[in-house]
């Protein structure tokens, strides 16, 4: 394979309206009995425990849609646009949206962008029309060619800058790619509003307005909020006077809506007054200088938070042996107080041909008085049942972000460097899950200050498999907690689209896996195009290769059904493709055709870990209307005779499974067989009622419920004995 990956505009994933998430992580793996795929914990929304901060939002933070595409619902659109107040550069977006049809918003995190998109498309379309939130990866080609809805708007949110499929930043020479996406958009009377924090390089396009973002005042966004709830005037006016300066206004709208649930004004600004990064600074900027051994106390704690005491101070003392050539300089030893040389790193052997620093002092090192004296760390009792664990945590929860800005901001490369191997060392020794999701909640942390570093430092040769499994599971881990931030997702995945256009096996591997989990979650439209660009780019020459491929189309199924989103876009994918081959093929099944085939098969062959059960006896039980796709899917592999017995196999199994699924159990394995009886050629009914009868009755189990395979040959055997022909 040479060349990068590139699917082009992609009309076979339909979008589709997103579903409430689940707040809980699953474990989750595949029924196929000769994969060998590795299981990862999913998880789709922050992660606490105690006081050990494992996710990235803070504790006031409430989950919202775990899906960041596709159609807003009208609750989103309330809540974003409820007591919306409108800076004074709306006016002038408003007009040049009504004008032109398109218009981008540019400026930091934190602005209102994300609502003040929403409010201009209100302002324009209307309150009555579908707004449509479209990937942020999308390129500027594939606006161009897209077709959009009449009347509807659509809306990027934090795109990331690519000009085209070739990628790069947008800039004098896009003009022409801007001028096609405003006329194609006017062409079909849509509208579409585009929001980054990406300036533009060079001149600014003259085809589509590109327009600084400002907030509204801090003070009117409070006030409206807090009127319209009814707040006292006593209450109003404290909250006024405590709004901190220089706050982001979603900050500031969130704790004006928790003001407005009977929260006190001046608990919920102290969240936000700055005392974390004030107690960080003071910490930092004390009389003397942190020694070495505080700053590996604090930098140990910022990527190893919940973890017990004897593990925490194996971490240290290993970051300390790696951090003493940044801090002792091997050409000026300190000494020591008798006028000998001290046992600092670097300086000569003694006469007798040691090193002077085997001769360790009589008293060992006394860590955990050290760390009683440091003001930002704090132990938690963790219990376990009758069983109790002393974990290492920071005194505040918010204090580990700011001590990493404030290590990134005072410390050389060299340090920086250190701590590389020092986490390369950690993951090599095989950390357990809890380390892990420690490590990679730190890096995601790191990666709001230096993402290049996160990136180029660990990312990417996590992802090449430099480190091993370990190395690549944490790199999916953190493009998986970046997804848990909206300023995070769009970076999380322009990254995992890089690695799917890699030649590189491994870096596609992982991109594979990313997409199959909290990635395809968030953005499953794109999880579906680059999980079948990687498949049917014949890149995945190997067997092993070619499997985990099919592994993390059928993964991302059972992640969506099992966090209650839409699983429907990864079967319409799969249903549109088999139409298309079915019309255009003349006589056999095409190489593409046999691929979308066998993908079906692993999609209803996996399994949910715990229960055992298909993910696709869930999904057909809790959404009725979807019989029809999962049964013609069904029709297509069962009609192909290679694939027959497996796909029996996997019909029946379940089949079997709706009783532990539904409280109805009889009615699913009704429609089911109805769906199937309407897809399926006629001459194929009586073939298959009776290899599944046989099947059922070579296969015995224990009855827990109703039979619902005989309800399923019932309902193919009514279609049949009905049928006019």
């Amino acid at each position: 394979m040479t060349g990068a990956l590139d699917p082009g505009p992609d009309p076979e994933s339909p979008a589709s309206s997103p579903s409430s998430p689940s707040p809980s992580g699953a474990n989750s793996g595949s029924g196929s009995a000769d994969s060998d795929y590795r299981v990862y914990n999913n998880f789709y929304g922050p992660q606490y425990h105690g006081r050990a901060h494992f996710g990235i939002a803070n504790a006031a933070e409430r989950p919202g849609r775990a899906r960041a595409t596709g159609l807003l619902e009208g609750d989103e659109i309330d809540a974003l646009l409820r007591s919306y107040i409108r800076p004074d550069c709306f006016d002038g977006a408003a007009r040049e949206l009504s004008r032109t049809g398109v218009v981008v918003l540019t400026g930091p995190q934190g602005t209102g962008k994300r609502s003040g998109a929403v409010a201009l498309l209100r302002e324009t379309v209307g309150p009555s029309a579908d707004y449509v939130v479209l990937s942020p990866d999308i390129g500027l080609d594939q606006l161009a060619e897209r077709t959009f809805d009449e009347g509807v708007g659509y809306v990027v949110l934090d795109r990331t800058g690519t000009a085209g499929t070739t990628g790069g930043p947008a800039g004098p020479s896009s003009d022409f790619d801007w001028r096609r996406v405003r006329d194609q958009l006017r062409r079909h009377r849509a509208h579409l509003v585009i929001t980054t924090v990406h300036g533009v390089a060079g001149r600014l396009p003259e085809a589509v307005r590109h327009l600084p973002w400002r907030p509204p005042a801090l003070d009117k966004v409070v006030r409206a909020r807090l009127v319209q709830a009814r707040i006292p005037q006593e209450t109003v006016d404290r909250a006024l006077a405590g709004v901190p300066p220089r706050c982001p206004v979603a900050i500031v709208a969130d704790a004006a809506q928790r003001i407005a649930a009977g929260a006190d004004p001046d608990q919920v600004w102290k969240e936000h007054s700055g005392s974390a990064p004030q107690a960080v600074q003071e910490w930092f900027d004390a009389g003397e200088e942190r020694s070495l051994r505080e700053i590996a106390e604090v930098t140990t704690l910022a990527f190893a938070t919940g973890i017990g005491r004897r593990d925490f101070e194996s971490l240290q003392d290993l970051l300390e042996r790696l951090l003493e050539p940044v801090y002792f300089s091997p050409e000026d030893p300190p000494a020591s107080g008798d006028g000998t040389a001290s046992d600092a790193p670097g300086q000569a052997l003694a006469p007798d041909g040691r090193d002077p620093r085997q001769r360790r002092r009589a008293r060992p090192v006394d860590r955990r008085r050290s760390l009683a004296r440091n003001t930002l760390i704090a132990t938690e009792m963790q219990f376990y049942g009758a069983t109790t664990r002393e974990v290492m945590v920071f005194a505040d929860a918010e204090l580990r972000r700011w001590v990493l800005q404030a290590l990134w901001r005072d410390h050389p490369t060299e340090y920086w460097d250190a701590v590389s191997h020092w986490l390369a060392a950690v993951v090599g020794a095989d950390p357990d899950p809890v380390l892990q999701n420690s490590i990679a909640s730190g890096l995601t942390l790191l990666g709001h200050i230096a993402f290049d570093e996160v990136v180029q430092s660990y990312l990417d040769p996590w992802a090449r498999g430099e480190s091993g499994d370990v190395g690549q599971a944490l790199a999916v881990y953190v493009l998986w907690y970046m997804c848990l931030e909206k300023s995070q997702a769009a970076p999380a995945l322009t990254l995992a689209r890089t690695w799917a256009q890699s030649s590189h096996p491994t870096l596609r591997g992982t991109a594979l896996i990313a997409f199959s989990g909290q990635l395809g979650v968030t953005f499953p439209t794109d999880a579906v195009k680059w999980i079948w660009a990687v498949l049917r780019s014949g890149v995945l020459a190997k067997r092993a290769e070619r499997e985990l491929g099919l592994q993390a189309w059928a993964q991302l199924f059972l992640t969506l059904v099992d966090c209650q989103e839409d699983a429907g876009i990864v079967l319409d994918a799969l249903a549109h493709r088999i139409r298309k081959e079915q019309r255009t093929r003349s006589a056999a099944y095409s190489a593409t055709g046999l691929l979308v085939l066998e993908t079906t098969l692993w999609v209803f062959t996996a399994t949910e870990r715990l229960s055992g059960r298909p993910a696709v006896a869930r999904y057909v039980a809790d959404r009725p209307k979807e019989a029809d796709v999962v049964a013609e899917l069904w029709a297509a592999i069962l009609c192909y005779r290679p694939l027959r017995r497996n796909a029996l196999s996997a019909l029946l199994v379940t089949v079997r499974a709706l009783p532990g699924v539904t409280s109805d159990p009889t009615a699913a394995a009704a429609r089911l067989g109805h769906a199937l009886a309407a897809a399926l050629p006629q001459v194929e009914h009586h073939l298959l009622t009776g290899e599944l009868d046989r099947l059922a009755t070579s296969r015995p189990t224990r009855a827990t419920g109703p039979d619902c395979v005989a309800i399923l040959i019932g309902a193919l055997n009514s279609a049949k004995d009905t049928d006019p022909r």
